[in-house]
């Protein structure tokens, strides 16, 4: 007992915490477009780790800290041995600026797979430069793949949920007494402690607001693209933009998302009042933020609650656009009377959206099949009731610009109905959408397709996560091959769009001058 005391001794310390929760730099593939991060999770941590009294910055390690050129991190462009370009600090860098700052601990933010090496590099040259310092990490690929990051022997502990109501406890007791979280102990075996209710709050007004404050504005501001994408209606100099949040979880349960696997309470739907989404929306105007991006994964799944809030955005002079969870059925008014067979076309509130700011509005077709909806997609289109034809020609005439996204290659998908989700892309557009994009699905970590996928054998479970993206299908043995897929995907984005779109698409690859140095 007394030798577990003196390993956990670190973390229960009481001595004065100062930390660091960093966005680690990102790699891409040569045809993306570099971005900085600015993320909501960094931000809620860093508010409630202030709340406890614990001084806490924050480091989009992308663009490097205040003062420092971004020629040396943003713009200096590495390539890779695995073939990827990386952006941002060294990872030297982080560590020295970590060690001379006095952090005492560091959280990585860690979402997205293909970013993995990225937070295992950091924390790596963290531990090198001084083994005291706590590192913790968190976030949807983190938790997901909570093995993968402490078998490095890097990591001190891993959320595995949302950490605002974790993180504090993890600097003042023992973590085997804290739900949500995995970590080694002393003989170097992993510890599951799974999530429970007292993991996360009731009621999401208890949280703090996000830190914006510590986002790098000016920084964001200077760049040639944001960190929430581009819209294409025209705009070229970047406003100043900030994420926000007003709901936790999703209705749905989408096999290829993580929320179809999230245990207990985190995956369920959770919202702000509207009193509290107002209050943070005033914050955000009083640091000059011109444009708001929702990230909720189901922001208009209580439609009317929607309409309230977007109007009272609407009356505070702001701009708002959305990153995620639009569905289109959404755009129907289901309390009207069939017509012909399918739900009216919901006008007013495709009306209210354009007016608030939604100049682009993303199409999530996913498929132009129907069993493909039904067994990965919730069955949240339907296209017997939903013509989507029609909704396309609707918002394309109210100046409101939809490309479609659409999956093509799941393991049990048949080339004839893949060829139907082409031929359905081809009529959305002719409708009027300004580009059609096919992707081909990726099993990512903490999803029901990532289940699927290991136990069907499309994935090995040591799979590179450096090829965990959209250009590379991951999945083997399905009923189309890897390889046919990728040539389909291919010939599909040329056959459905323009030849004026490729050709902008192209100059616009062009326009990134990806500089090789040795990493």
């Amino acid at each position: 007992m007394e030798t577990q005391l003196v390993h956990l001794q670190s973390i229960k310390s009481h001595q004065a915490h100062k930390g660091l929760i960093i966005y680690p730099p990102n790699q891409l593939m040569e045809i993306e477009t570099p971005r900085p991060d600015g993320s909501l999770g960094p931000l809620y941590l860093a508010a409630a780790l202030e709340k406890q009294g614990i001084p806490t910055d924050l480091l989009d390690a992308s663009v490097g800290p205040p003062g420092v050129s971004l020629e040396k991190t943003f713009y200096r462009l590495v390539k890779q041995a695995n073939g990827l370009i990386k952006i941002g600090m060294d990872f030297d860098e982080i560590a020295e600026y970590v060690v001379k700052g006095g952090y005492t601990f560091v959280g990585l933010n860690s979402n997205f797979t293909p970013q993995t090496n990225m937070a295992f590099r950091t924390a790596a040259a963290i531990k090198k430069a001084n083994p005291q310092i706590k590192v913790f990490a968190g976030g949807v690929n983190a938790r997901s793949l909570y093995e993968r990051f402490l078998k490095t022997g890097n990591f001190d502990a891993i959320c595995l949920t949302e950490g605002e109501l974790i993180l504090p406890r993890l600097l003042k007791e023992d973590p085997h007494g804290i739900a949500g979280v995995a970590f080694l102990d002393q003989n170097k075996n992993i510890v599951i402690n799974h999530p429970d209710i007292t993991c996360f709050p009731q009621e999401l007004d208890e949280l703090p607001m996000p830190a914006w404050e510590k986002l790098p504005f000016e920084v964001y501001e200077s760049l040639t693209a944001s960190a929430h994408g581009t819209d294409m209606t025209g705009a070229q100099k970047i406003e100043r933009y900030a994420p926000i949040m007003t709901s936790r979880g999703c209705i749905w349960r989408c096999k290829y998302c993580h929320i179809s696997k999230e245990k207990d309470d985190i995956g369920k739907y959770r919202v702000h009042s509207i009193q509290r989404v107002v209050q943070e929306v005033d914050k955000l105007k009083s640091l000059g933020v011109k444009k708001i991006f929702f990230e909720d994964d189901s922001l208009l799944a209580k439609k009317e609650r929607a309409r309230e809030l977007f109007q009272k955005i609407k009356d505070k002079g702001l701009t708002i656009m959305n990153v995620n969870g639009m569905n289109l059925i959404d755009y129907f008014d289901r309390t009207q009377p069939l017509v012909d067979g399918k739900w009216v076309i919901d006008v007013p509130f495709l009306q209210l959206l354009k007016d608030t700011g939604f100049k682009q509005i993303v199409f999530p077709v996913e498929s132009g099949n129907q069993r493909i909806l039904n067994v990965y997609a919730s069955g949240k289109v339907q296209h017997d009731k939903m013509d989507l034809l029609a909704l396309m020609r609707t918002m394309r005439s109210m100046g409101i610009m939809a490309p479609v996204n659409m999956m093509i290659g799941f393991p049990d998908e048949t080339e004839e109905e893949i060829q139907t989700s082409i031929e359905f892309g081809k009529k959305l557009a002719e409708a009027g959408a300004p580009y059609v994009t096919f992707f081909v699905p990726i099993p990512f970590p903490g999803s029901q397709l990532y289940d699927i996928a290991l136990e069907g054998g499309y994935l090995d479970k040591n799979f590179d996560p450096d090829m965990m993206n959209w250009k590379h299908p991951v999945m083997k043995n399905t009923i189309v091959p890897p390889e046919k897929l990728a040539r389909i995907r291919d010939e599909a984005n040329d056959y459905v769009n323009n030849k004026e779109f490729i050709a902008q698409a192209i100059k616009r690859t062009a326009g990134y001058r990806w500089r090789s140095n040795k990493d």
